[in-house]
């Protein structure tokens, strides 16, 4: 058993999975001030980007989002099985500071965001406009986004088991030791890098690429799939039963630069399995 964070597990296809500690990879977004999960390398190249990584737990404690902001990570490799755990500590929140500086601390304030963030997902037609003010706003106002430490709500352990020789991730998910009586709402995000996943399909039929794959809109397909068209990459995902799954994809430059799926699970969830599929896009 291992404890070094490095850790590199090398897939088919020329891709390996690396787990990317904020703390000694810093990253260029504001959002890579939180805890990654394993992420994908394509020859020496981080695909990641903005990106979370695979099987990173984000919960809702009402208005409130809470992200991991460090972990504990231990490794066994036996043949072509690699099981890497993660305990996430969910300590971190996104603040807005004016002019690098002075933090935003109104909640009046945060639950707007809130407001405005769920007419993002909500209605695809408002996104354009959407974006284009809080553009303007961020820079009429000189605001950012920062990411602060807050006293731990909770560890979410992920055991994701490889399999180096298929190419698949499956992942199990304990969300015990988390305050069920706060907690509303449990996301398990599976992002990488949105200038290399610019494209979508699913078991349904539908293909989108760019802009047109929109904000974390629910899919009703059996399996979804991302798509690295450049290097014909792929990471699958599969409908499971209990979560509702999501789509998303956002690129605005030095901000945002993500590709995923999410599955949204209740408050109240225990345990969760699933699996992830990387390969090449057939």
């Amino acid at each position: 058993m291992s404890n070094n964070p490095r850790i590199r597990i090398e897939m088919p296809l020329g891709v390996c999975l690396h787990f990317k500690d904020p703390e000694i990879v810093p990253g260029d977004y504001p959002a890579c001030r939180i805890q990654k999960g394993l992420v994908l390398v394509l020859e020496n190249r981080d695909i990641s980007e903005e990106g979370i990584g695979f099987a990173v737990p984000v919960l809702k404690f009402g208005n409130e989002t809470i992200f991991p902001g460090n972990a504990c990570v231990s490794t066994e490799k036996d043949g072509d099985i690699s099981v890497v755990k993660i305990d996430y500590d969910m300590n971190l929140v996104e603040r807005m500071v004016v002019k690098s500086s002075r933090r935003i601390e109104s909640e009046a304030f945060y639950r707007i965001k809130e407001c405005f963030s769920w007419l993002h997902r909500k209605y695809p037609l408002l996104r354009g406009i959407l974006v284009q003010s809080s553009n303007s706003l961020r820079r009429t106002w000189g605001l950012e986004t920062r990411f602060e430490k807050i006293a731990c709500a909770g560890m979410v352990s992920i055991v994701n088991t490889v399999n180096t020789k298929n190419g698949t991730i499956h992942v199990g998910v304990d969300i015990s030791n988390v305050n069920k009586e706060r907690c509303i709402e449990v996301n398990i995000m599976n992002e990488l890098g949105a200038n290399y996943f610019d494209s979508y399909c699913d078991s349904n039929g539908l293909f989108l690429k760019g802009n047109a794959i929109g904000t974390w809109d629910e899919t009703f397909a059996d399996e979804a799939s991302f798509i690295d068209s450049c290097d014909n990459v792929a990471f699958t995902l599969n409908a499971k039963k209990g979560a509702r799954m999501f789509r998303g994809r956002e690129l605005v430059e030095g901000r945002l630069a993500w590709s995923g799926l999410a599955y949204r699970l209740p408050g109240d969830i225990i345990n969760f399995t699933y699996d992830i599929r990387i390969g090449r896009f057939v």
